[in-house]
């Protein structure tokens, strides 16, 4: 009799204090044979996964397979797709075993996460596949507890908005917010001073929090975000708008 299928779960790990690991995620990471690990063609084996240097400050991963998934870094959606099929064909196969397969993910698996891109193409590997996701602490909620900044009160509105996909829409979610609400926006680090020259037209400059590497070594909470023109900004940051 062939074993049953293992479970394909999407873990997040947080934003990258190792303390801020739920117990859920834990668990199943300690609990699983294989952990999928993401990586880009440019990786350098020292910067293999952020997520996997997390996961090995909090888990002993001795017998365990480190399985790297490569994901390139481009728009190319036919790129994407093959890059993806052949890594939900390497998850179903261990899957097909019997073995739990951990992909480990920065934040929550959920939001902006490459789990939710694989979770298709698994299916249409292993058809009844179980799937699995365990929350984790965002990087925004990271960086607004970091600066005791609250995201929302009473009936404010939150909008989440990648910047480096168009400054454009930030502009228009600004503009869509009528009254007091908050404004995140993510992967900030290769257009802020075009985002600074926004914010400034809009007069919210000095209503933007930036918050960098929040929970790591290297945190950066900066207030006057003038002050970040011109400056090579890690990847890891965002920018907090609130509006009054």
């Amino acid at each position: 009799m062939e074993n049953p299928a293992g479970i394909f779960y999407g873990v997040g790990v947080g934003p990258g204090d190792p303390d801020l690991m739920t117990i859920k995620a834990l668990k199943v990471l300690k609990g699983s044979a294989v952990l999928a690990v993401p990586r880009s063609a440019d990786s350098s084996p020292e910067g293999l996964s952020q997520a996997l240097s997390i996961v090995k400050k909090a888990v002993d991963l001795e017998g365990k397979e480190i399985l790297e998934l490569l994901f390139p870094m481009t728009k190319d959606r036919d790129v994407l797709r093959e890059a993806r099929k052949a890594a939900a064909l390497a998850i179903a196969e261990r899957l097909k075993r019997g073995q739990d397969v951990c992909f480990i993910t920065l934040g929550d698996p959920m939001l902006y996460s490459t789990f939710s891109y694989l979770m298709p193409f698994i299916r249409e590997a292993l058809p009844g596949a179980d799937i699995k996701a365990v929350p984790g602490v965002t990087s925004f909620s990271a960086a607004s507890s970091a600066a005791v900044l609250p995201l929302a009160e009473s009936y404010e509105k939150v909008i989440i908005i990648p910047a480096a996909s168009d400054i454009g829409e930030v502009r228009k979610a600004i503009d869509r917010l009528s009254g007091a609400g908050t404004i995140v926006l993510m992967k900030v680090n290769r257009v802020m001073d075009a985002l600074i020259a926004m914010l400034s037209e809009a007069r919210l400059a000095d209503k933007a929090l930036f918050v960098s590497r929040a929970g790591w070594p290297g945190e950066e909470i900066v207030t006057g975000i003038k002050s970040l023109k011109g400056r090579k900004l890690d990847y890891f940051s965002i920018v907090i708008i609130k509006k009054d």
